[in-house]
């Protein structure tokens, strides 16, 4: 039999999973080609550790060169175009052909939509964590704003693990009593998707840690000469320090190549993650699976691992000639810290019905050990 090319863009979660499973499963005539912008991996869940001292690059960084040590072939470069018609992609220049397509290329962070917002200080990048921690050295009073900035939003638990951390943090150093924290979000209750008992207490837990919280406001303008933001509909809130979140957008390559349809993010089968083109699947958080009770489910590391691992075995099904029989069942977990020691799990089936099933267990040290054991253990297991 012919060896088959089975290309890979985007080297994320998903990405890396899709890429090591197809690697074991696949004999040595068969290609895997994983494809990324950077040389370097870094895991995002640990991104609010870095924030405040507690991680640093290099133990939550890989390189995604040593994969080729594995017999995965790593390209580095930008994915120019892609023709799923014709089962061609350009990637730096390169043009590369495939016989079965991956797209895991996450997405696009973006603040030109709303004036100010690329002054904001943010979470959601290694860099922005980086800048955070040298800013939390001088910062000893005032008012912290964290801002979801549009939807929607990869890790959805994030702003509020962010501020829950924030909280500890400054109580610890004795300021706490001098620093206010406050939440604000288009959302109508903290992680809407998780259902109403998981928005309830979380929203529980900031009101026990006194963490203000303002839903439903969709942010406008950010000032930083005035020190406000402004919201739709005139109202403002104050800040001295602003955390935010970038404004997602699905990479123009997959709206430019009809992937996106409606300029919107990729429609998939929710259990195979096929999309409208033969052979292209797409996982991850560039995707949109609409759910049963009119949400969508989140952007969540954890699921884009849960698609990968679908959407491999199924491919390597079929290229042995046999039945693709892999569905991907909406069942994902994350972790949510919320101090030094302690930290909560979000777990549950989002494509149960009428609305997902999905339960917030603790805050308390098990599940804290358990993020600590999950860091450690994705890190040595994909490298």
């Amino acid at each position: 039999m012919a060896g088959k090319t089975v290309l890979i863009l985007g080297a994320g979660t998903g990405g890396l999973v899709a890429a090591h499973r197809l690697r074991r499963m696949l004999g040595k005539e068969h290609r895997v080609i994983l494809v990324d912008r950077a040389p370097f991996y870094s895991f995002a869940p640990s991104f609010t550790w870095v924030m405040l001292g507690q991680r640093d690059a290099r133990r939550i960084s890989r390189d995604l060169r040593s994969l080729t040590k594995k017999g995965i072939e790593f390209v580095i470069g930008e994915v120019q175009t892609i023709d799923p018609a014709n089962k061609r992609a350009v990637v730096a220049g390169q043009k590369m052909a495939y016989d079965y397509l991956v797209v895991a290329l996450g997405v696009d962070y973006s603040s030109d939509e709303i004036p100010g917002l690329g002054k904001a200080w943010t979470f959601y990048h290694l860099e922005g964590s980086e800048g955070l921690f040298e800013r939390l050295q001088t910062f000893t009073s005032g008012r912290v704003a964290i801002a979801v900035s549009a939807l929607p939003y990869k890790c959805p638990a994030a702003p509020y693990e962010g501020a829950l951390l924030l909280e500890d943090h400054f109580r610890r150093r004795k300021l706490r009593g001098d620093v206010e924290i406050h939440i604000y979000t288009p959302e109508a209750s903290p992680l809407p998707s998780a259902g109403p008992a998981v928005g309830g207490r979380v929203a529980e837990l900031l009101t026990e840690r006194d963490i203000g919280f303002t839903p439903g406001v969709k942010l406008a303008e950010t000032d930083h000469r005035s020190r406000q933001v402004r919201f739709e509909g005139g109202a403002t809130a104050a800040f001295d320090l602003l955390i935010a979140t970038p404004v997602h957008h699905c990479p123009a390559v997959l709206r430019e190549c009809g992937l996106a349809v409606d300029g919107s993010w990729v429609e998939v089968d929710r259990e195979t993650l096929a999309t409208r083109f033969e052979d292209v699947f797409a996982i991850g958080d560039a995707t949109v699976i609409p759910l049963g009770d009119g949400k969508v489910l989140p952007k969540t590391g954890i699921f884009a691992h849960g698609q990968a691992e679908v959407v491999s075995r199924n491919i390597a099904a079929e290229i042995a000639g046999a039945a693709p029989i892999w569905a991907f069942g909406g069942q994902g977990a994350c972790f949510m810290s919320s101090a030094a020691g302690k930290a909560a799990l979000v777990t549950g089936n989002f494509f149960a019905e009428p609305q997902p099933h999905v339960t917030l267990r603790g805050p308390n040290r098990r599940w804290h050990w358990a993020k600590l054991g999950f860091e450690r253990l994705w890190l040595w297991r994909w490298f």
